[in-house]
């Protein structure tokens, strides 16, 4: 039975529309959600091999050297484009359960091939509006970061160029954006709550494990373990709740277009 609505919904109703679509995913989007963890680990293996987490106290600048290094660059836009890439899939494949549709993991890879490169580069423009915004009032930046969050959602969903795609989110969710807000701000509540829950108990394993007596090494696999867990178990709940904030959006949207027009007929 498909999950995604046929009319808009409250606030509260889109939150439980997005647990309905994780509970109804996470049993077929882990294969994507561990490949994720891979495609997000070129730099950190790049940076691990030449030294990068190194700590020297004569020279607390050492690590900066990383950053001169045409490798650490290459292997960022690595990561950047496979984790793109992969989370395209997991988009596409999570809204194809929505719509009680049938795709497969290697489809859904197969078919998000082809929008890599709108996704790239809505990225990296999202990253400069918003980056802008910040440094410029702080307020612009936050308010593009809410009304530019969908950009991904139009790319994979509906084919749309990035450009398009930047434009497209700011106009559904334009007129909505403190709506749209509170739904981002409690489900990022929900994540924060179950990333913090996850440091603490990775940080309780590396010290059973023995590893607390070497503070580099503690931190790096506790890093490691937070973020494996948090792609596998909460990166599904983050596009889910992105899917359903685009579907109630587009009904809203659609239903004030339809009376607009209704509207211009009735005064004609």
């Amino acid at each position: 039975m498909a999950i995604r609505p046929n009319q808009p919904q409250t606030i509260g109703g889109v939150l439980d529309i997005s647990f309905q679509l994780y509970k109804a995913a996470i049993g077929s989007v882990w294969p994507l959600s561990l490949l994720m963890i891979l495609a997000s680990s070129p730099q950190s293996i790049y940076a691990l091999v030449h030294g990068g987490f190194t700590v020297n106290p004569s020279d607390p600048t050492a690590a900066l050297a990383m950053y001169r290094l045409p490798g650490y660059w290459l292997t960022t836009l690595l990561g950047l484009a496979l984790t793109l890439w992969v989370g395209g899939a997991l988009v596409k494949k999570t809204n194809a359960i929505g719509a009680d549709e049938e795709l497969g993991v290697g489809a859904a890879l197969q078919a998000t091939l082809g929008n890599l490169g709108s996704l790239v580069a809505m990225t990296i423009l999202f990253m400069l509006a918003v980056g802008i915004g910040l440094v410029l009032l702080a307020v612009p930046g936050l308010i593009l970061m809410v009304s530019l969050i969908l950009g991904t959602i139009l790319i994979v969903v509906e084919g749309r160029g990035p450009i398009a795609a930047l434009g497209g989110s700011h106009r559904l969710v334009w007129g909505d954006w403190w709506r749209t807000s509170a739904v981002l701000t409690v489900g990022f509540l929900i994540v924060l709550v179950a990333y913090v829950a996850v440091g603490l108990v990775a940080g309780v394993v590396v010290a059973v494990v023995g590893l607390g007596s070497d503070p580099i090494m503690s931190a790096m696999v506790s890093v490691l373990i937070v973020s494996a867990v948090m792609n596998l178990f909460l990166t599904p709940y983050y596009v889910s709740l992105l899917l359903s904030i685009y579907w109630d959006l587009k009904l809203r949207k659609e239903g004030g277009d339809l009376a607009a027009r209704v509207g211009a007929l009735g005064t004609a």
